[in-house]
């Protein structure tokens, strides 16, 4: 059995998910991994860096001092010190410099003139930083005593020289959101090691979904994800999962106690390779009711309309005005005041959030999180703009979808799994 709906160009078809069909969990389960493993490998440091990936990551560092070079010279400065996990995982393609999960502050520092890139590292750290981290990619290292205060290194280096940082340090130019600027447009590595990152989020999320039970609580639920995400090499940095109408009343609930009884929804954000990527998807035990199906089919058309008109380009401010008028014409004008509806994603879960009124115009090579909700409906995936259009990078794999078409277009977007 199947619904539709239309507006305005707009038009969303979906159907019940798996219906009456029995449910096989081996049938489900058998692609709940990524068919060759993603789990990044160890760099050997004792082999030649002259191909493979290793000189792949050093022709994407040697692309963005290129960048910090222009950003030199345009300030008139003489170099920059990288005190951001999330900066230091950019510069360096990828690297695990946090200090550790989830930390905003880097176990190590950057320091990038015009011809010198250098690691600021105790003699903790160094050792794994250049033999597993950093091996062939061009870093001089700078290592001080774990017992020194790391600002008298810093000090020496910066004296007398005009330097900007993205962190705090005294006597530089505090310049974290012009540095942060330099991480777009996504580069080629960027882009493949998104695409697959947000595949291995996807199944992960997926398989949890089609495997916990009736009688679970939304803690057991993220601890089934967070397992088959660090498998993979990715990072949890956002789990969230509302059972039953939990989401109408928290918007961005955290995982409690409460057994899940007929429905859940499940929202995620992982990192691997220091990129950020976002998605949500809900299953329900038995058929869903048909409030809670309009719901989500109005979300999904919401959804659909933000990553249609998302083009480099274009003001944030008209592709609001676009999706607010889908939810006035369907009896939800208030409804996108309620939660949070996009932001730019990247090395940041949210690099930026997208405020309907912002003058911020869209860039090619940006990544996009687009989550609207309606009720304890919720529909969102992580999408890469260019000028040839969009990729969702977090494409449904084995899971039920509703086509929303939009000006013409068909934008499959993940449905309810009805268990």
């Amino acid at each position: 059995m199947s619904s539709e709906v239309q507006l305005d160009g707009i038009h969303a078809r979906f159907g019940g998910g798996n219906g009456s069909e029995a449910f096989d969990r081996v049938l489900w389960t058998a692609s709940e991994r990524p068919v060759d493993d993603s789990l990044p490998a160890l760099i050997d440091p004792a082999a030649d860096h002259q191909g493979g990936e290793v000189a792949r990551r050093r022709s994407d560092v040697d692309a963005k001092h290129r960048r910090v070079i222009g950003f030199l010279d345009d300030r008139d400065l003489d170099a920059i010190l990288l005190r951001r996990a999330d900066s230091i995982a950019w510069f360096t393609a990828g690297g695990d410099l946090g200090r550790d999960l989830g930390s905003e502050a880097g176990a190590v520092d950057l320091f990038i003139n015009r011809t010198t890139r250098a690691i600021l590292a105790d003699n903790v750290q160094s050792p794994r930083i250049f033999e597993e981290e950093l091996a062939g990619l061009g870093f001089q290292l700078k290592e001080r005593p774990w017992t020194e205060d790391p600002s008298r290194l810093i000090g020496e280096l910066t004296r007398r020289k005009r330097v900007a940082t993205d962190g705090e340090a005294p006597n530089l130019i505090r310049e974290a959101d012009d540095l942060k600027a330099l991480r777009f447009p996504l580069t080629t590595l960027e882009r493949e090691n998104l695409r697959s990152l947000g595949r291995t989020l996807t199944l992960a999320i997926e398989a949890t979904c089609r495997n916990f039970m009736p009688g679970e609580t939304e803690a057991d639920i993220a601890g089934h994800l967070a397992h088959r995400l660090l498998r993979e090499g990715v990072e949890p940095i956002s789990l969230r999962v509302a059972g039953d109408d939990r989401l109408s009343r928290y918007r961005q609930p955290r995982f409690k106690a409460a057994e899940i009884r007929r429905r859940a929804t499940i929202a995620a954000t992982g990192r691997r390779h220091g990129l950020c990527a976002s998605a949500t998807r809900t299953v329900s035990f038995g058929p869903i009711d048909d409030e809670f199906r309009a719901n989500h089919t109005l979300a999904s058309m919401v959804e659909a309309t933000c990553i249609y008109f998302s083009r480099p380009g274009e003001p944030i401010s008209e592709v609001y005005r676009r999706s607010r008028r889908i939810y006035e014409k369907f009896g939800h004008p208030h409804e996108w005041n309620l939660d949070y509806q996009g932001a730019v994603t990247g090395y940041s879960p949210i690099e930026s959030c997208l405020l309907p009124d912002s003058s911020y115009c869209l860039e090619a090579g940006s990544a996009l999180r687009w989550s609207p909700s309606v009720g304890a409906a919720r529909s969102e995936d992580t999408v890469v703009i260019d000028d040839r259009g969009f990729e969702v990078v977090t494409e449904a794999q084995n899971w039920p979808k509703v086509d929303v078409m939009v000006k013409g277009f068909t934008l499959p977007r993940p449905g309810v799994l009805e268990r």
